[in-house]
């Protein structure tokens, strides 16, 4: 059966991106649904139209290709891109130029040069006969190192066209095709059938898809960039990725970067960036969330390609959650189903910068946030005796025991080889608000070395700087940069806006008349449980006098602490 034999394409197949609320995310995808919204808004997304779900599974089967309202004219390109209904589900990587062939190269030739038209030829044959046509990409990768094949000058890349046109034919049996409208089909039916691949399948179903998962097809205009960097108009050519707030706090900030076709620095010109934080601003008002952009700028004409969702940290989530309530994009109610209680933990703790190197020697289990920086100690005398002397220490032990609690209180965090989450050491950890890691079974200790070896090889001895992550259960060399618990702002707004529409009361567990002061700080209920024998562990309250000093016998096996001046008992 030939496709012309088959059933018709599905009513409304191809809808226009200017069709707003009709592009809906469930029959077309939530790329096609995004760029709909942003062109609804204003927004300089390029024109196109998109197939839907049911278009796309006709054209795997091999069903005909519905009719598209396109224009060739005067140079003109499209780019196919894939549209899952869910974006992290995957789909084909995209495929430019669609539309490039010898009758239009001279007009495209006017408007990036014609050493740019030329070497866009040649990526275009190549990338459609690999993406397309399903060809070897090593074989074209050689022509361009063939001796004299790979000049960069019109008669060098003309040669280049001409052996890579000659390269498809032999590997195809069909010469490449010139019509505008056959390799859009094409590249349609190669996107279509690589979602319905076994691996593709697989992948997407171990990401949450369900198995009959559709997939929708954008067919837009494509900018043109690349050749001397001029373009349409005179102004700068490029392309580049734009954020209007940081990722790991959600304040307000500019992040863009531009790359121009020439490998020139950053030349975005300032009308270009207020643009862009005005086209933010209305895309956080309009879909109620913050995006980062792909754009294009070619001649000085700005572009929208893609938004998606800034990519954020525990805290960026609760900070950009309140702020787009703040302004009205979305409502408090919202903003508050929006933040995973968990993220709120990391305010409470000092965190780890995330751009920070982490030279991870161990993991194990995330037993209690945070994130805390010491020196490595052994015992729980150790941790006492640098703690006396002002001393950070991280206590490293193999199970710790009721008879550890002194060195648990004077250790900035605690690690333990063997262990889980319901472990003493987690237990006691949580309750004191100490980072802790357990279950680090990969260490070898040799209490008798006072040393410690690493899964990679590594000996780390006592008085090692290193710090531990409660949070993500790892452990690692040194000291990478922390940021600071934070209680007030975003913080303190979203648990205001909790308190208000919440219908269970709550109580905290107080022990000490610190842990009172910070559960009233908390606006809890009350105190739902208190053991009063906690705060004789107070220093103030208990003391053991020991047979000999605890600092002199201590601090010998400390080689990097000083020793301290015994005082008279």
């Amino acid at each position: 059966m030939k496709p012309q034999d088959l059933a018709p394409a599905p009513e409304n197949a191809v809808i226009g991106l200017d069709a707003g609320a009709a592009v809906r995310d469930s029959a077309f995808g939530r790329r096609a649904y995004k760029l709909a919204r942003l062109t609804g808004l204003g927004l300089p997304v390029p024109p196109g139209v998109a197939l839907s779900f049911d278009c796309v599974r006709s054209l795997a089967e091999g069903g005909p290709m519905p009719a598209l309202p396109l224009d060739f004219a005067d140079g003109r390109l499209f780019a196919l891109r894939a549209s899952p209904e869910r974006r992290a589900w995957g789909g084909a990587s995209a495929i430019l130029n669609i539309g490039l062939n010898a009758a239009n190269l001279p007009g495209v030739a006017r408007r990036i040069g014609e050493t740019g038209a030329l070497a866009l030829m040649c990526r275009f044959i190549q990338d459609y006969a690999v993406a397309v046509a399903g060809l070897d990409p090593e074989r074209f990768e050689a022509l361009a190192h063939a001796p004299d094949a790979g000049r960069l000058d019109p008669d060098g890349l003309r040669g280049l066209v001409a052996a890579k046109r000659a390269l498809y034919a032999e590997e195809t049996g069909a010469p490449f095709p010139e019509d505008p409208m056959d390799q859009i089909e094409a590249a349609a039916r190669a996107i279509a059938r690589s979602w319905n691949g076994a691996s593709a399948r697989i992948l997407r179903e171990s990401r949450g898809a369900p198995p009959d998962a559709g997939l929708g097809i954008i067919v837009q205009d494509h900018a043109l960039g690349g050749g001397d960097g001029s373009g349409d108009g005179g102004g700068p050519t490029g392309a580049g990725q734009f954020q209007a707030v940081d990722s790991r706090t959600g304040a307000p900030a500019l992040t863009v970067t531009f790359n121009p076709p020439n490998g020139a620095p950053d030349a975005l010109p300032t009308a270009t960036r207020d643009t862009l934080a005005r086209c933010a601003r209305t895309a956080a008002l309009g879909l109620g969330e913050a995006f980062r952009f792909d754009f294009a700028l070619v001649g000085g004409h700005l572009t929208i390609l893609d938004a998606v969702p800034v990519k954020r940290n525990a805290r960026g989530s609760v900070r950009i959650a309140v702020d787009l309530a703040n302004i009205g994009a979305i409502t408090r109610d919202e903003a508050l189903l929006r933040v995973d209680p968990r993220n709120l933990i990391e305010h409470l703790h000092p965190q780890i910068d995330p751009a920070a190197a982490r030279d991870v020697f161990a993991t194990g289990l995330g037993a209690s946030p945070g994130a805390a920086t010491g020196r490595l100690v052994l015992t729980s005398e150790a941790a006492q005796a640098a703690a006396a002397q002002g001393e950070a220490t991280i206590l490293l032990r193999v199970e710790t025991t009721p008879e550890d609690i002194r060195g648990m209180h004077a250790a900035r965090g605690v690690l333990t080889i063997r262990g889980g989450m319901t472990s003493h050491a987690a237990v006691i950890a949580r309750g004191l608000g100490l980072p802790c890691v357990v279950g680090a079974g990969d260490l070898r200790l040799d209490p008798a070395a006072g040393a410690v070896t690493t899964p990679d090889g590594r000996t780390l001895r006592e008085g090692a700087l290193i710090t531990i992550d409660g949070t993500r259960g790892e452990v690692m060399v040194g000291a990478p940069a922390m940021i600071a618990a934070e209680l007030g702002g975003a913080f303190s707004e979203i648990l205001e806006w909790a308190d208000a529409v919440r219908d269970m009361g709550v109580r905290a567990n107080a022990d000490t008349p610190a842990e009172a002061r910070m559960a009233r700080d908390f606006r809890v209920d009350g105190i739902g449980l208190c053991r009063t024998e906690h705060m004789f562990f107070d220093e103030a309250r208990i003391t053991v006098t020991p047979s000999r000093p605890v600092s002199r016998s201590c601090t010998a096996s400390l080689p990097w602490a000083t020793p301290m001046k015994r005082s008279k008992i």
